[in-house]
C-alpha cells in the first residue's frame, strides 16, 4: 500500500549520487512526493571497488548496488529500462522499453560514455570499452570463459586504467594464465597525480611484468589498431581513456558543453530548465571537474537539499567541490597507494585494508545498513470517496487513454472508440467462445511493467485451451493520487497491457476503472477455438510425457520482495524477464499438433495443476525433481525462509505424492509454489514428442520433459510420484 501523492520526482539513473541521496530523501520524506528510480540495470557498480572484484578479491554482490533492494526499502519505484529520450517541454521521459513516464521534477546521473572518436566511425572488433562500469563485469568473465588469447592491452594511464591493468594481472596470476599486458597512454603514467605515487605504481607494474607504453598515440588506420603507427599486438583493447555525454542528450533540448555534458549550475540545476538536477559524470560543473566517483559521492548531498528545497519552494545551496582529497589507488594485489595533494604518498597492504574498510562502510550503507523508511505524508486535501464516487475521474481516464493503439478484430460491432455503455462483439457460429477472468494486487509498482504481466497471466488461460485471443475487458484500481498521477498511472499499466493485447491479435474493448488503497488489475479475456481442437485437462494417457515451458519458482522470488535484505536484484530482473514471455509462443508451435492435455501453472503451484490432471484424466504421473527447471536462487531463498503466503496452502497437494528422501523439503516448496504467468504443461504421446519439442524450440520455446503419466494405481492413494 503507498501513501497518496501529488508530485513526481524522476531519477534517472542508478549512479553514486543517485544511491546516497535516494536514501537521504527517504530518511526524511516530502510529503504527497512520489520518487522513482529509472535504471536500465537491477544492480549499480561501486566503482571503487571494481578493480578488487576484477583481481577476484570480491564478488558480484560486494560491489554492487541491489536498486531493487535500496528502492523496497526507501519506498521507491523501481523502472529498470534506459530514459532513450526527454521531452522537457512536456516533462515527459521516453524509456527503452517502449514506455512514456511523466515527471514534475527530474534528476540525471546516467553517468558517461568512452570517447571513441579517435578510433573513427568503424571501432575495431579488437576494442571493448570498460564504460559503462555496470555491465563491464559480465563482459570480462564472458572474455574469460570464451578467450585463450594470450595478449591483452589497456589504453589510458590515469587511474582507472592503471588500475584496471594491475587488477588483471593479480587475476591472471592467481590463474596462472600466461598473458602478454601492455599499458597505453597518451601522456605519462598517472598525469596529475604526485610523482612518489607515480614512482610506486610503476614499480607495481614492472614487478607485473606490464610493459608501459607513454606519449603514444593510437589510432585507428583502415580497421587496424596503431600505436604511434605501428600496430597493436593485443588480442584484446580495454579502452579506458576519454569519456563523453551519452547519446541520451545529442536530441534532448537540455544545454550541453562541447562533450555532451550537461551544463549545470552550481546548485546542480540544469541551464535550460529549473525542474532538472544532473550529478555524477553526466554533469557540466560552472568549473570543470575530473570524471570521478569522488565527486559524484559528495554531490550526493547537495543533490538531496536542493531537490527538497526545489519541490518546496525553499532557497538551494551551492554545492562546494573539494580542493583535496584522499585518492586510494589499488595496486593489483591487496596492496594500494594512498595520496592526498602532494604531501602524502603511503603505501603498503595496510593502506589497501585501510581502502576496504572505507570502501565496504561505504557499500554497506546499501546493505545491512538499509532501514526501513516511513512513507511520506500523505496529501491532507485529499477526498476519496467508495461505490460508484470510486471511479477514476473523466478528465484523467479520458487522457491515459487517448494515446493508445487497441489491435482491432473483425465483429466488434462496439468498442473503446465508441464509449458505449458496453461491447458488442459479433461472434462465429462455428466457434466455441473459451472465456476466462483473473484480477490481482500489483506486487511491483511499476504499471507498465505490472500492466504487461497481468495481461499475460490473463491470456494464458486461452493458450492453455488452444483458443486464439480475441477481445478483453479491463478492470483497474488506481491508488489514492492526485488525479494527474492516477492519470500517468492508468497510462502506463494500459500501455503495457495494450501492448501484450495487440501482440496476441487481442483487441481492448473496454473496461472499469476505481481507486483504492492499492493498484490492482485484471482481464476478462474471450478467445475463440475449433470445438475439435480445444485442448483439456482430461486426455492425459499412460505414457505420455509431461512437458512444461516455464521454470519454477516466480512466487518464492516476488515474496523476496517483501524481505527487503532478501531480495537480490538479479535474480528478479530474470524472474520479470521469464514472467514477460508469453505462452502463446508454445500454443502457437503446437495448435496443430496432437496435445493429449494442457493447462498452465499459476495460482497452486506444479503439483496442484498437475494433480487436476490426474484426477480429470484418471490417471498417475511420475516426476524426474532432477529435471524440472528452477528461477535462479529459487532454492537459495527457500532455505532463507522465504516463501509465497499461498505457499502452505498448497503443500496440500503433498499428501497425494510420495517420494524418497533424495527430494528435499526445498524443492518440494518449489514445487508447491504459486506462479504468476507460469509456464504451459503439457501431456504428449511419446510418438509426437520429439517433433513437438522441436516445433516449440523452432518458436523460441523451451519445453522440457520432467516426467510421465503413468496408468493410475487404484490400491495407492498416491497420484504423484517425484523421483
Amino acid at each position: 500500500m503507498t501513501s497518496p501523492a501529488n508530485l513526481d520526482l524522476v531519477l534517472a539513473g542508478g549512479g553514486h549520487s543517485h544511491c546516497l541521496a535516494l536514501r537521504m530523501l527517504a530518511m526524511d520524506p516530502i510529503p504527497g512526493l512520489r520518487i522513482t528510480l529509472v535504471s536500465p540495470d537491477p544492480l549499480s557498480a561501486y566503482s571503487g571497488m571494481l578493480p578488487g572484484l576484477i583481481a577476484g578479491h570480491y564478488r558480484l554482490e560486494d560491489t554492487h548496488v541491489d536498486l531493487y533492494r535500496l528502492c523496497l526499502a526507501t519506498g521507491t519505484r523501481f523502472i529498470q529500462a534506459a530514459v532513450t529520450r526527454i521531452d522537457t517541454a512536456q516533462r515527459r521521459l521516453f524509456l527503452s522499453d517502449g514506455s512514456q513516464l511523466d515527471y514534475d521534477w527530474l534528476s540525471l546521473d546516467v553517468g558517461a560514455t568512452p570517447d571513441l572518436s579517435p578510433l573513427g566511425q568503424a571501432v575495431p572488433e579488437q576494442v571493448v570499452p570498460v564504460k559503462p562500469v555496470s555491465d563491464f563485469y559480465s563482459r570480462w568473465r564472458r572474455w574469460l570463459a570464451e578467450s585463450d588469447e594470450t595478449s591483452l592491452a589497456v589504453v589510458g594511464a590515469g587511474a582507472g586504467g592503471t588500475e584496471m591493468v594491475l587488477a588483471i594481472a593479480e587475476y591472471l596470476r592467481q590463474q596462472q594464465k600466461s598473458t602478454s599486458l601492455s599499458l597505453i597512454s597518451g601522456s605519462d603514467l598517472l598525469p596529475g597525480f604526485p610523482h612518489r605515487v607515480r614512482k610506486k605504481m610503476q614499480a607495481r607494474l614492472d614487478a607485473y611484468g606490464i610493459r608501459l607504453q607513454p606519449n603514444t598515440v593510437v589510432e585507428n588506420q583502415h580497421g587496424t589498431l596503431v600505436a604511434n603507427g605501428k600496430p597493436v599486438e593485443a588480442d584484446q583493447v580495454l579502452w579506458c581513456t576519454g569519456v563523453r555525454g551519452i547519446g541520451l542528450f545529442e536530441n534532448s533540448d537540455l544545454a550541453c558543453d562541447e562533450r555532451g555534458f550537461v551544463k549545470i549550475h552550481d546548485t546542480l540545476q540544469s541551464h535550460s530548465d529549473s525542474r532538472v538536477f544532473a550529478a555524477g559524470d553526466c554533469a557540466a560543473f560552472p568549473r570543470p571537474l575530473p570524471k570521478a566517483g569522488v565527486y559524484a559521492v559528495r554531490q550526493a548531498k547537495t543533490l538531496a537539499a536542493n531537490l527538497r528545497a526545489a519541490i518546496q519552494g525553499h532557497p538551494l545551496q551551492p554545492y562546494r567541490p573539494q580542493t583535496r582529497f584522499l585518492s586510494l589507488l589499488s595496486a593489483g594485489g591487496k596492496d594500494a597507494v594512498a595520496s592526498r595533494g602532494g604531501a602524502l604518498s603511503l603505501s603498503g597492504g595496510w593502506v589497501w585494508r585501510w581502502k576496504d574498510r572505507i570502501d565496504r562502510a561505504f557499500m554497506d550503507k546499501f546493505q545491512d545498513q538499509l532501514p526501513t523508511m516511513a512513507p511520506p505524508q500523505p496529501d491532507p486535501h485529499a477526498l476519496h470517496c467508495a461505490g460508484c464516487g470510486a471511479k477514476v475521474g473523466s478528465d484523467a481516464l479520458s487522457e491515459a487513454l487517448s494515446t493508445l493503439q487497441p489491435h482491432l478484430n473483425p465483429g466488434i460491432d462496439a468498442g473503446v472508440d465508441t464509449a458505449d455503455d458496453a461491447a458488442v462483439i459479433d461472434w462465429p457460429a462455428d466457434q466455441r467462445l473459451v472465456q476466462s477472468l483473473d484480477f490481482f494486487p500489483a506486487f511491483i509498482d511499476d504499471p507498465y511493467l505490472f500492466g504487461r504481466i497481468a495481461a499475460l497471466h490473463s491470456l494464458s488461460d486461452l493458450y492453455a485451451m488452444n483458443a486464439r485471443p480475441h477481445s478483453a475487458l479491463a478492470n483497474i484500481t488506481l491508488n489514492w493520487h492526485h488525479p494527474r498521477l492516477q492519470g500517468r498511472d492508468l497510462q502506463r499499466l494500459m500501455a503495457g497491457a495494450v501492448e501484450e493485447l495487440n501482440q496476441a491479435g487481442c483487441t481492448l474493448v473496454g473496461g472499469h476503472t476505481t481507486e483504492g488503497p492499492q493498484m490492482a488489475a485484471g482481464f476478462t479475456v474471450n478467445g475463440a477455438a475449433l470445438p475439435a481442437n480445444i485442448w483439456q485437462k482430461s486426455g492425459a494417457r499412460p505414457g505420455d510425457a509431461i512437458v512444461l515451458t516455464k521454470p519454477l519458482g516466480s512466487g518464492v522470488q516476488l515474496a523476496a520482495m517483501m524481505h527487503g535484505g532478501k531480495l537480490h536484484g538479479d535474480w528478479l530482473a530474470t524472474t520479470f524477464d521469464t514472467l514477460l514471455k508469453s505462452n502463446g509462443d508454445a500454443r502457437d508451435a503446437l495448435q496443430h499438433q496432437p496435445v493429449n492435455a494442457c493447462t498452465d501453472i499459476t495460482g497452486f503451484g506444479l503439483l496442484g495443476h498437475l494433480l487436476e490432471i490426474c484426477q480429470q484424466s484418471d490417471v498417475s504421473m511420475a516426476l524426474e525433481t532432477d529435471k524440472i527447471p528452477l528461477l535462479p536462487g529459487t532454492l537459495s531463498l527457500i532455505e532463507n525462509g522465504v516463501a509465497s503466503s499461498l505457499s502452505e496452502a498448497n503443500r496440500q497437494s503433498l499428501m497425494q505424492c510420495r517420494w524418497s528422501n533424495a527430494v528435499s523439503d526445498m524443492l518440494l516448496t518449489a514445487l508447491c509454489d504459486p506462479q504468476t504467468s507460469g509456464g504451459l504443461l503439457f501431456c504428449l504421446a511419446q510418438e509426437t514428442l520429439t517433433t513437438s519439442l522441436q516445433k516449440m524450440a523452432d518458436n523460441g520455446v523451451m519445453g522440457t520433459v520432467i516426467g510421465k503419466v503413468l496408468v493410475k494405481d487404484g490400491e495407492n492413494p498416491e497420484a504423484i510420484y517425484l523421483q
